[in-house]
């Protein structure tokens, strides 16, 4: 299997708006939801303009995206990593994450936040090297947490 990884374009708005929405959907189910964002095309269209979201391929199908944001010199943040049912279990996810810490080669601290329910991206995330570091409620009142992860280099 060969996971490559692509900067995406205006073109892929709309492919990619459907692939978030299709791998986030046990997601909504669970959480009532989507991450922020990732219903609008607009919201993609503004995250391509930053030139760190990727296009996720498995061989020669798009299998899913990642966007980045560097926080620093030294720090990037992973916002977003999906791919969707067809590629999971594949070794897909570990890839992509060796792959985009290529990309980032100054970058000595990673960070990023998943669900508290997650527990099958605690588990992969884990076996990445982060670290769970902290979590919190992004809305008060609501009892839905986000569990903060690091990684550092």
């Amino acid at each position: 299997m060969v996971a490559k990884l692509e900067r995406a374009n205006v073109a892929d708005a709309l492919v990619l708006k459907a692939l978030s929405m299709d791998a986030f959907s046990p997601g909504f189910e669970q959480y009532g939801g989507f991450p922020p964002g990732v219903d609008s095309i607009d919201w993609h269209l503004t995250q391509i303009s930053t030139g760190h979201y990727y296009k996720i391929y498995y061989n020669d199908e798009l299998a899913g995206g990642i966007l980045t944001e560097p926080t620093s010199d030294t720090a990037t943040e992973i916002k977003l990593l999906y791919i969707t049912d067809n590629f999971q279990d594949k070794q897909l996810g570990s890839q992509v994450i060796t792959l985009i810490e290529q990309c980032y080669p100054a970058t000595k601290k990673w960070s990023l936040v998943t669900p508290y329910k997650s527990y099958r991206n605690h588990h992969f995330y884990e076996k990445q090297g982060y670290l769970k570091v902290g979590e919190f409620q992004p809305e008060p009142d609501d009892v839905f947490r986000l569990f903060q992860y690091e990684k550092q280099k």
